[in-house]
């Protein structure tokens, strides 16, 4: 709503909105979408369950066995890219117009981390509601705040970068949608039952859930960079 009143308002009109599937030439782009998310978000959960558990196979496949768990997260794969409108409001606003505003103003950094502080922010209700980390925690609601605003600088350099890939915010969108199911999903099977129900979690995991995440973002923050140095620069 945010970009469409802005655009009214403004009269800027209607380019650059992103709204294409530019699918010649890009398909790897929406496969990554769909891959990597699932990818880190495997990491996150091994490694919580190092830290927190403890690997215990046959307790996990007596909650669901290997083979469903194979085919749920093929249906997962296989329905992301269908199910991901619900993310669209969120990457038209972010991806498919703040960004294009903020980068010639601000720079690649610049717009990944002013960028990233206004969407985690912009959860603050959510936040404050309990949403992402429950309310039982020191500092709450602002270390929560914080945390989810680090969260979302750490994904906005990859969605960032797949919209610059291609041209598209679809890929974005898929990216996002898939980043939050896959956690729910590998939760399922490695998570839940594999830590002890007095491990106490809370802020403290976040810590080490992170970790994958900003290994991911420093890999694709160093793509971001190589692209922006092969673009010619214009007088």
């Amino acid at each position: 709503l945010a970009n469409i009143i802005t655009r009214k308002v403004t009269k800027e009109g209607w380019d650059n909105t992103l709204l294409h599937l530019n699918l010649k030439g890009h398909v790897r782009y929406y496969a990554l979408a769909v891959l990597i998310p699932f990818v880190q978000g495997l990491l996150t959960f091994i490694t919580m369950t190092l830290v927190y558990g403890r690997w215990d196979f046959s307790e996990m496949t007596g909650r669901v066995s290997i083979s469903d768990y194979i085919g749920n997260r093929l249906m997962l794969f296989a329905i992301g890219p269908l199910f991901a409108w619900n993310t669209i409001g969120e990457e038209f606003g972010w991806r498919a117009y703040m960004n294009q505003k903020m980068e010639p103003l601000l720079g690649t950094t610049g717009t990944i981390i002013a960028g990233g502080i206004l969407w985690g922010v912009w959860h603050a209700p959510l936040t404050i509601e309990g949403h992402n980390f429950g309310k039982d925690y020191w500092g709450y609601p602002w270390l929560g705040i914080v945390t989810m605003s680090v969260w979302c600088i750490a994904m906005g350099v990859f969605l960032m970068w797949l919209t610059k890939k291609t041209g598209s915010v679809f890929p974005a969108v898929i990216g996002h949608y898939m980043f939050n199911e896959s956690q729910g999903a590998l939760a399922n099977l490695l998570y839940q039952g594999s830590i002890p129900e007095n491990a106490y979690l809370g802020m403290i995991a976040d810590v080490f859930e992170y970790v994958p995440m900003i290994v991911v973002a420093a890999v694709f923050m160093i793509m971001l960079f190589h692209d922006n140095s092969r673009t010619p620069k214009t007088a």
